[in-house]
């Protein structure tokens, strides 16, 4: 019997995609931790769903008014996801996309390439935050003094490491390629002299 290997779908981050240069890629997408959005959520899910359903109960008449009160909470629970969705950090190929939304219609988009990175730090305070291993982890640019910042993230301790060994990666490679770059240019310095050199001779005979 022939096995067939099953093959895991790698995620598609194509809202993500505009933030990108050419060639790059998106290895991992860092959120915030979901228990953020829950706890905003909750507080829209009872003041924007149950409410105007318990409203409703009580008059059943003003169901327009009803109707209305929860698409306004609905579109409030969109509100909450979107801005949870977008206010990320981008681990790509080339470095971190700090995204951080503010509002529907309006986006701040910050890069810190590997290369660039100077140092990682990140915090948990509080005895909850420690429970559910919820911290803020900060990206010290290099050479500049603003940094980038990722408050509420899930384990941060793991993310960090993670940069880290992407940072490592990137490094290494582009190492290989600026050492193989500049072998490539001797060499064709080298073909080059050696050219004009038998054109020279030539010319002299």
């Amino acid at each position: 019997m022939s096995t067939q290997k099953t093959k895991k779908k790698k995620p598609k981050f194509y809202f993500y995609s505009r933030y990108l240069d050419d060639g790059e890629k998106i290895v991992d997408v860092a959120h915030r931790h979901i228990i953020t959005l829950k706890i905003h959520a909750s507080k829209t899910m009872f003041f924007g769903i149950v409410l105007p359903i318990v409203f409703y109960l009580f008059f059943p008449g003003a169901w327009f008014v009803s109707v209305l009160w929860i698409c306004v909470g609905i579109f409030g629970l969109f509100k909450h996801f979107i801005d949870w969705y977008f206010d990320c950090w981008l681990l790509t190929t080339y470095g971190v996309v700090d995204l951080d939304r503010e509002g529907l219609f309006s986006m701040t988009s910050t890069r810190v390439e590997y290369h660039m990175i100077e140092g990682i730090s990140y915090t948990v305070k509080g005895f909850w935050n420690t429970m559910m291993n919820v911290g803020d982890i900060t990206i010290d640019k290099l050479g500049a003094k603003t940094s980038v910042v990722l408050l509420d993230a899930a384990h941060p301790q793991e993310l960090e490491r993670k940069i880290m060994d992407f940072q490592e990666r990137y490094v290494a490679e582009r190492s290989v390629r600026d050492h193989q770059a500049l072998k490539d240019m001797l060499a064709d310095m080298i073909a080059y002299h050696v050219q004009n050199n038998k054109v020279d001779i030539r010319n002299k005979d």
